[in-house]
């Protein structure tokens, strides 16, 4: 169990399917307590995707590994608690759909920023919860207006999202409320990035790893190039697909376009080497 599960799970299986995560008081927010509530209160003020920092960038350019840990542990406790993301499967993303409401297809923060994206070519997150009720108090977060979805339009959604090769990913707006359902890829992803670029963790691993059935898999390589963690790799020699279930995030992109289904999600609480590797 994550930690996230152990602090707000609620009793429910995965802290991201208590409905409680998807309440927060913004819908009676008045503009006037928008700063002292904080994050809570302004999604704006959770996008600390730029919180290392020039001092971080260049001590690690000098090689300075103390200074590089110290900012890096300050970066994931802020993130902890302000604003994160964990990757979730496609059929979690299908059971929280059923569980948030109002639901809003909106413009991504991340492609805007590195690509210059036009905001009718990136309508890519779905954003959730009683925020969508306030989105023109903030128009620099919801650039290009927001496109409110039935739940079946929303799986609809999802579900062209996933075929795209895109993982699946929630995060929070002040944890632990949860605010966004995004479709995130490397290198277009901020939190990904931050991850695997600099090593510092505020894009969580999922609850699962994905598992190659040897005998079912035809070596077609289709799952091989969905792999957005360099977990998934092709022996020529056996002609068969193999995953580094460590370096597996669980997002089971993999398994959704595998055609002979030899891949399969495993839980990683029954795998005691990476039952707490997040």
């Amino acid at each position: 169990m994550c930690l996230l599960c152990e602090r707000y799970s609620g009793g429910y299986e995965r802290w991201y399917l208590n409905p409680a995560n998807y309440a927060r008081r913004l819908y009676k927010i008045r503009k006037g307590e928008a700063e002292e509530l904080g994050a809570e209160a302004n999604p704006q003020l959770a996008g600390g995707m730029g919180i290392l920092g020039k001092e971080f960038l260049e001590a690690e350019e000098r090689g300075d590994i103390e200074t590089v840990k110290r900012l890096a542990q300050e970066a994931e406790a802020s993130a902890l608690g302000v604003h994160f993301g964990q990757v979730i499967t496609l059929d979690e993303a299908l059971k929280i759909l059923d569980i948030m409401y109002p639901i809003a297809l909106m413009s991504c923060a991340c492609r805007r920023s590195m690509y210059g994206t036009p905001d009718h070519e990136n309508f890519f997150c779905i954003g959730m919860g009683p925020g969508m009720y306030k989105w023109e108090r903030w128009p620099d977060t919801y650039r290009g207006g927001v496109q409110y979805l039935t739940p079946d339009e929303a799986k609809e959604v999802v579900a062209k999202m996933d075929k795209k090769g895109l993982v699946h990913t929630v995060y929070t707006f002040g944890t632990p409320y949860l605010g966004g359902l995004c479709h995130c890829d490397y290198p277009d992803c901020a939190g990904l990035r931050m991850r695997l670029e600099h090593g510092v963790n505020i894009f969580w691993k999922g609850h699962c790893v994905a598992r190659v059935d040897p005998e079912l898999c035809n070596g077609c390589g289709q799952c091989v190039v969905r792999c957005q963690f360099k977990a998934l790799n092709f022996s020529p020699t056996r002609n068969r697909a193999f995953i580094d279930q460590s370096q597996c995030f669980g997002c089971g992109l993999c398994a959704t376009e595998c055609p002979q289904d030899a891949i399969t999600l495993v839980e990683k609480a029954n795998l005691p080497a990476l039952a707490s590797a997040w």
